[in-house]
């Protein structure tokens, strides 16, 4: 038996390693992937109120604790039985889509890009963020760009670019200041163009990869999301729905959707 570490995994929000079991022969007899996420939120908010619980949960991460801050104000929304007036649900539907624009950035442009656009097999040491700048400036500073436009959005709504108290159970705690949706209506196209540019480049870019999307992590799962009545993405609020693997979507989607909770409220 052989083991193969590959220690201090980057590319990722937070820490790991992987450990390959080879057998007699040099097959992988095994692999495990290990992490080191677990904080105990669970055991030292028991007892907390549950109106704390927003800031508490949104510190869960860095990169995306606008997705934890939802997700508990609207459990405390809940708890207290209210409907958010409808201007809030669209700014907390704004903050959450502008988080989405920076974290799809950093994870595109900062993580994956190095492998598409250096090569799988270019020098680790060059194959990062660095090597992108040096090799392909100009894309490299669309990324940039994108992400600075998502938290400038986030910071305008809610005064801070991370772990932010705007949203807030009930609602959010701020109206959207005249100023902030002048810049965001004024930048909108710009990044929008980036987003249209750096599609293209991905496109392109899979052709390259054709034997890796064919086999590298491929096997049957289920997939679940969220979406509204149409059957349409929602990353806000929506019912939940299932896609089992091998049947046509349509069918699959027919079969596995949750309906609204009671009263008509989404779950």
């Amino acid at each position: 038996m052989k083991r193969i570490t590959i220690d201090h995994v980057s590319r990722i929000e937070g820490h790991a390693k992987i450990t390959i079991q080879l057998d007699d022969q040099g097959h992988v007899a095994g692999t495990e992937f290990h992490v080191t996420q677990v904080r105990g939120f669970e055991k030292f908010t028991e007892g907390r109120p549950y109106y704390e619980m927003p800031g508490i949960t949104a510190r869960i991460c860095g990169i995306c604790p606008i997705s934890h801050l939802l997700a508990s104000s609207k459990a405390c929304d809940e708890i207290m039985a209210v409907r958010i007036p409808p201007a809030a649900k669209k700014l907390r539907e704004l903050i959450h889509c502008a988080q989405i624009v920076q974290s799809h950035a950093l994870s595109f442009f900062y993580l994956s890009a190095p492998d598409f656009l250096l090569g799988m097999d270019s020098d680790p040491a060059k194959r990062n963020v660095l090597g992108v700048i040096a090799e392909h400036p100009e894309l490299a500073r669309d990324g940039i760009e994108l992400r600075k436009f998502g938290l400038q959005i986030v910071e305008g709504l809610a005064k801070e670019r991370v772990h932010n108290s705007w949203i807030v159970p009930g609602g959010v705690a701020a109206p959207l200041a005249p100023q902030t949706r002048d810049r965001i209506l004024a930048e909108f196209p710009a990044a929008k163009a980036i987003a249209e540019r750096t599609l293209r480049f991905f496109k392109a870019a899979l052709d390259n990869y054709k034997e890796e999307i064919a086999n590298f992590g491929s096997f049957p799962t289920m997939y679940a999301g969220l979406v509204d009545a149409k059957g349409s993405l929602q990353l806000y609020d929506g019912s939940l729905r299932f896609r089992a693997a091998g049947p046509p979507p349509s069918a699959a989607l027919r079969s596995h959707v949750c309906p609204p909770g009671p009263g008509g409220r989404r779950r």
